[in-house]
């Protein structure tokens, strides 16, 4: 049942980025906290059935890379290709903020320069948009959300050589632990290392790949145990961070709540029999995180009212299922042809 458990989690993501917030929570950064456990998760497993050896990295990384790049470079060049085509832009500021690097490209009397050439690498490569705090590829993002792909495909590249061995996944998780829990109490900067950077993150997927090492040996038990223990450090860390006052911080209320629901979510979900309903959510889960910013740049420039939000979401999912459909499911072949050459 994890398709629809990613569903709602990107339709989260999209609500948060329209403005939307529940007792003045931002739920797309508890959504983002959910997509990292899940991660973690779902490529430990990955890992341990189809790519269990480190000399497999390379079929691994292709696998990858068959699953999030068309879709990406789709949504990516139809963001380009509108921002082009569009004679007035709406005063957006949030469109101004993201896209304020495009203004040049906007004028065709404006010689293209290597800090644009450069940006548009940004965007190719996914990853320097993890760094945006010093890089500066925030002012030129075609898909904002992109910088948490980066935060995955850097999980992606650590994940052969660590997640088929427990102990190196814990001896990871402990400096991470301490990076998190330094963000948490305020010593160092709680957006980025809680939300945003490996030293801090990796406790996410880290904590969901643990999980799936105990379902994969039939473990219930130490699995709830690993949730209870794990729902026990999120509440004490919120009472020491309450205290200190870094509560308030970004995003601490909204990670402590990201991990104390969704890790119980994914251990009850993670092994409940497939359904065709949870396979297509899933399918529209990745499409829904891509394509929620164009739509409201180009659809709905004013806002998007709680009336309207259906329709937003109906449309979302829509061009979802298209792209899914048309863009994605071509490239399905590749990846099974992938894993059932190294099927143990």
């Amino acid at each position: 049942m994890l398709g629809t458990l990613r569903l709602c989690l990107a339709l989260a993501v999209a609500a948060s980025h329209l403005g939307y917030r529940i007792a003045g929570i931002n739920p797309g950064v508890s959504a983002v906290v959910g997509f990292y456990l899940i991660s973690g998760y779902v490529m430990a497993g990955l890992l341990a059935r189809h790519y269990p050896r480190p000399r497999d990295a390379g079929a691994f990384y292709l696998d990858r890379a068959a699953r999030l790049m068309p879709q990406y470079l789709f949504y990516a060049l139809l963001v380009l290709l509108w921002y082009r085509l569009t004679p007035s832009l709406p005063d957006n500021p949030s469109l101004a903020y993201h896209l304020q690097g495009f203004r040049d490209l906007r004028d065709p009397h404006a010689p293209p320069g290597l800090l644009q050439y450069l940006q548009y690498l940004d965007n190719l490569l996914l990853i320097p948009l993890n760094y945006y705090m010093w890089n500066g590829s925030d002012r030129f993002t075609l898909i904002p959300p992109a910088w948490s792909l980066g935060a995955e495909i850097q999980f992606y590249l650590l994940a052969p050589f660590v997640l088929g061995w427990p102990r190196r996944i814990l001896g990871l998780f402990l400096p991470a632990l301490l990076t998190l829990g330094l963000a948490l109490l305020g010593q160092i900067q709680s957006d980025w290392f809680g939300y945003r950077l490996h030293p801090g993150i990796l406790v996410y997927f880290f904590l969901g790949a643990l999980l799936q090492h105990l379902h994969r040996r039939a473990r219930p038990k130490a699995a709830w145990g690993l949730v209870g223990l794990t729902l026990l450090a999120a509440l004490l860390a919120t009472l020491l961070a309450a205290r200190s006052g870094s509560l308030v911080q970004p995003y601490n209320r909204e990670i402590l709540l990201g991990l104390g629901l969704t890790l119980p979510l994914l251990q009850g979900l993670a092994q409940r029999p497939r359904h065709p309903w949870d396979e297509l959510a899933g399918n529209l889960s990745y499409g829904v995180f891509l394509n929620h910013f164009l739509l409201y740049w180009a659809l709905f420039p004013a806002g998007v009212p709680l009336t309207q939000l259906p329709a937003f979401f109906a449309l979302s999912l829509l061009l979802a299922w298209a792209s899914q459909r048309y863009i994605e499911r071509p490239c399905l072949a590749l990846r099974h042809r992938l894993r059932a050459r190294r099927a143990p």
